[in-house]
């Protein structure tokens, strides 16, 4: 017989006025004319059978960053952010993404406990989605840069363990994904926009890990 059991987490939240939590929206650029607003969304559920048991843990977001006004690149005086200028100097108009941050990410984790001998042992696997991001605030330097495409990775790690030691064996992104974290020219893009440079995710690695507490 197996029994499943579950339970739910969601939180919602608003960004504005330079008043960003950063755990939940990544921005470049720091504006007061901006807006950061979404959802998250968790669920995990444990299907126990005869013996050790399999969880099941999901997550996701929803983000919906933009500017509130016009982007102009100058403040005034006192700071304050310049959002009346001419087509020349707008940079980037109001309701335009913010850079960095997906409309949507989330993750999928899969864990099974078992014994194997007198170990105590486990198998994980996790798949990790991320969507399209734009790469720039202002409009002239995001369409020389490109916007950055969506990935998803697959983690994958085995582990096995008795009193006071456990040894884990893991392999990361183990298809090798190419996922960008961002993307930047050597300088002002007009001038040297035609070289692209790219950040990319960790690659493929795998790895042992030997642990003990004292």
């Amino acid at each position: 017989t197996v029994q499943l059991q579950g339970n739910t987490r969601a939180g919602a939240w608003l960004s504005s006025s330079g008043g960003w939590s950063r755990s939940r929206c990544t921005v470049s650029l720091l504006d007061p004319t901006a807006q950061c607003c979404g959802i998250a969304f968790e669920y995990q559920t444990f299907n126990y059978g005869v013996t050790y048991n399999f969880t099941l843990t999901g997550a996701m977001a929803y983000y919906d960053a933009e500017l509130t006004e016009n982007y102009c690149g100058e403040t005034e005086d006192d700071g304050t952010p310049v959002t009346d200028c001419g087509p020349e100097e707008l940079q980037a108009p109001s309701g335009q993404q913010l850079p960095i941050t997906p409309e949507f990410k989330g993750n999928l984790i899969g864990r099974y406990n078992f014994d194997m001998g007198s170990l105590q042992s486990y198998v994980q696997g996790a798949l990790v989605y991320e969507a399209e991001r734009t790469s720039d605030l202002r409009t002239l330097e995001r369409d020389i840069l490109g916007d950055l495409p969506s990935y998803t990775t697959f983690d994958a790690s085995f582990g096995f363990g008795k009193d006071n030691w456990t040894v884990d064996l893991f392999l990361n992104n183990a298809f090798d994904e190419r996922g960008q974290v961002s993307r930047f020219a050597q300088c002002r893009e007009p001038v040297c926009g035609e070289q692209v440079y790219v950040v990319p995710i960790r690659p493929r690695m795998f790895g042992v890990r030997w642990t003990q507490t004292f």
